[in-house]
């Protein structure tokens, strides 16, 4: 999509979601069971760790795609906020699945090492198709990852990070079968599945870390920045430029996110003199800057104001 094209609307969103993450699903699938051929070619464990990478993918792929479905469901009597959360779900079950996949890693490498490390067999065909997979996830993933950001879906974004993270792995297997033919040293295939390992437990460390401050509803620190900025350029200063509408000050900011949406409540205070209707329209219209400002994806944000005499 072009950088001056319209957003997709919400209904738009929730459809071209719903195909990405059910073509992904489906080719994660395919590229699992390529992956699978290729280890039982090899007998490699930097392969069969690269495949056992590819089961989390499904797995998480089917989460995603239920998360997505009901993200988009709007708000009820019993989720006036939103079913946003879903999505917070998603990402945080696939980065326990991807710690799970690291833990089963150093499972099959530790014991290839310790009880002595075979060859891996047929290199060649190993190389071809893990090689081949490798493309495939590498591209799934960027374009997953291009569609959760624009419509601000973090089901997607986790999901295209992870094919990201499944490609680099596909690297890492690669390098270690042709370090092995060069090389002819077999302990370097688990070992390589070791690191691979490692690099999966930080990934999912990280977005654990990350999804699970959203869950509990953990201040976004740019949202609070950007909102600050504003309410600031509306308090009048001496011999300052102010933005109008024009207030004496404001406090108890908070911000959050249900799933993609952005949530923020603030009190302003104003001259205590000013009738209702006009301290009502001075709060809206610094309610809907401050949304316009949020906007992201199909979704922006819901600001509310409480009004004080200062």
């Amino acid at each position: 999509m072009a950088a001056d094209a319209p957003g997709p609307t919400p209904a738009s969103a929730a459809s071209q979601e719903r195909r990405a993450a059910t073509f992904a699903l489906v080719a994660g699938i395919a590229i699992m069971a390529t992956k699978f051929v290729a280890w039982r070619l090899t007998g490699s464990s930097a392969v069969y760790s690269d495949a056992v990478e590819s089961i989390v993918n499904i797995v998480a792929g089917a989460f995603a795609l239920w998360a997505i479905a009901q993200s988009h469901r709007p708000a009820d009597r019993t989720h006036p906020y939103g079913h946003g959360r879903f999505e917070f779900l998603s990402a945080t079950v696939e980065a326990a699945l991807v710690g799970a996949a690291g833990a089963s890693i150093v499972w099959e490498a530790g014991h290839r090492l310790l009880s002595g490390a075979a060859m891996p067999q047929r290199v060649d065909a190993g190389l071809a198709i893990i090689g081949a997979a490798g493309v495939a996830n590498a591209v799934l993933g960027g374009w997953l990852l291009r569609m959760g950001r624009r419509n601000g879906s973090a089901a997607l974004v986790a999901d295209g990070q992870h094919l990201l993270s499944d490609a680099l792995t596909s690297v890492a297997a690669l390098g270690a079968l042709v370090a092995v033919r060069l090389t002819g040293i077999a302990w370097i295939d688990p070992v390589v599945a070791l690191c691979m390992a490692a690099v999966l437990v930080a990934m999912a460390a990280r977005t654990m870390r990350r999804s699970l401050g959203d869950l509990v509803d953990e201040q976004d620190a740019r949202d609070y920045e950007l909102v600050r900025g504003i309410l600031d350029a509306h308090v009048e200063r001496p011999g300052a430029a102010v933005r109008e509408p024009r207030i004496r000050g404001w406090h108890k900011l908070r911000t959050r996110h249900v799933g993609r949406h952005h949530w923020v409540e603030f009190h302003l205070q104003v001259d205590g003199s000013m009738d209702v209707r006009r301290a009502h329209e001075l709060a809206s219209a610094i309610e809907h800057e401050v949304e316009q400002a949020l906007a992201s994806g199909v979704d922006g944000g819901n600001a509310t104001a409480h009004i004080e005499p200062a």
